[in-house]
């Protein structure tokens, strides 16, 4: 025989149980009429989220946080990207003259707030 070392409380695997302050115990059903239903379905489906989360968030916070667009995140990346080249002019402006990397620091900055205009009308 081959004795096996317990594991910890013979853990089951899977995902753990939630606290009791956190389950949801009180169940409502909901009636929708066509219109609004289709709404609601449009939404999980651009969300990915289920329709009864969609429902209690709606009904909790009053509103969903929709994850970003494809569009979005590229322009995130490019403000992150532009960032990162800003941090360099900074760097170089510390151990040269500030009026040297002037330019490069004013075009940075425009590219920074094109950026964010575009990102703000989304």
């Amino acid at each position: 025989m081959n004795p096996q070392t317990p594991k910890e409380k013979n853990s089951k695997g899977g995902r753990p149980k939630k606290p009791e302050n956190e389950l949801r115990l009180y169940p409502v059903k909901v009636y929708f009429d066509e219109a609004n239903h289709r709404k609601l379905v449009n939404r999980s489906r651009r969300t990915g989220q289920p329709l009864s989360t969609i429902v209690y968030e709606l009904a909790i916070n009053g509103y969903i946080r929709e994850p970003f667009t494809k569009e979005e995140v590229s322009l995130l990346r490019s403000l992150s990207g532009v960032a990162n080249n800003l941090n360099q002019i900074a760097r170089q402006a510390h151990v040269s003259n500030f009026l040297e990397v002037y330019d490069d620091v004013k075009e940075v900055v425009g590219k920074i707030d094109d950026l964010l205009i575009r990102f703000s009308e989304k």
